[in-house]
């Protein structure tokens, strides 16, 4: 299908087709039967600034938009889909902090998320939640100047492997849905 892509739009089409090709068709199957993450992978798109595309620049992204960020998905997803899904993930978990987030947090955390440097996860799902955020038992209370989560998520594409989470919780239970936060956590190495 011709998209009547731009030049830039093309370049990112072109370089994750050919990522796509090179370095993810040879070793998909290795990576399921060993169920592996694809750090090596990650680590070429890093590379490759695609962890920035849909970055505003002055976090250290390229400014795009969507459908740059998606047309990459799509290449890698020709490829592997759970390669393609560990990276959209990143980008799922990076919408709440780019778009809600206080200026504060974006220049904490943005710049290692556009270079590739730090992984990121989403967590809304829960037993009785699934894409369905209006079910979400998970609360966050303030306790002085950091809040405590209680709760449980599940099926977190990349815990595990993040650094940064992106958490939904219940902050104001009289609010229902709308009582829904995101919280930012930054995982360490003694966690």
């Amino acid at each position: 299908m011709d998209y009547f892509l731009t030049e830039e739009q093309a370049m990112i089409r072109d370089l994750a087709r050919q990522i796509s090709d090179e370095k993810v068709m040879p070793i998909r199957a290795e990576l399921d039967e060993k169920e592996e993450f694809p750090w090596d992978i990650m680590k070429i798109l890093a590379q490759s600034d695609f962890f920035g595309i849909h970055i505003p620049e002055e976090y250290g992204g390229m400014g795009m938009r969507g459908f740059e960020f998606t047309l990459a998905v799509e290449e890698l997803s020709r490829s592997c889909l759970g390669v393609s899904t560990t990276f959209a993930a990143n980008a799922l978990g990076t919408y709440p902090l780019m778009l809600y987030g206080s200026e504060d947090q974006k220049k904490k955390y943005m710049p290692d998320i556009a270079s590739g440097k730090r992984l990121v996860a989403f967590g809304l799902t829960e037993a009785n939640a699934g894409s369905d955020a209006s079910g979400v038992q998970t609360s966050a209370a303030l306790d002085g100047n950091e809040y405590v989560l209680n709760g449980t998520k599940q099926w977190i594409t990349n815990a595990g492997e993040a650094e940064i989470y992106t958490i939904i919780a219940i902050t104001d239970r009289k609010k229902g849905a709308r009582g829904a936060s995101h919280l930012v956590k930054r995982r360490t190495n003694s966690e």
